[in-house]
């Protein structure tokens, strides 16, 4: 579920990156949601929380349903 996660980041920040504002904050949660797929940071409710309000909805929503343990 995180590969799809971000995977899905990926493509809503290649899709939003005719603006430069919103990249602000994508590139971010879209490198974050790799290190979490890698196994180097934790999976928290509060980045699943971020990345369903502000990346992507779908991979927010599969951040907090996956399992919290790296």
């Amino acid at each position: 579920m995180r590969l799809v996660a971000f995977i899905l980041n990926v493509v809503s920040t290649v899709s939003v990156g005719w603006a430069i504002i919103p990249l602000a904050w994508m590139i971010p949660i879209c490198v974050r949601s790799w290190n979490i797929y890698k196994g180097t940071r934790p999976n928290t409710t509060a980045f699943g929380v971020v990345d369903l309000i502000f990346g992507n909805l779908v991979a927010g929503i599969l951040l907090l349903v996956s399992k919290k343990e790296a």
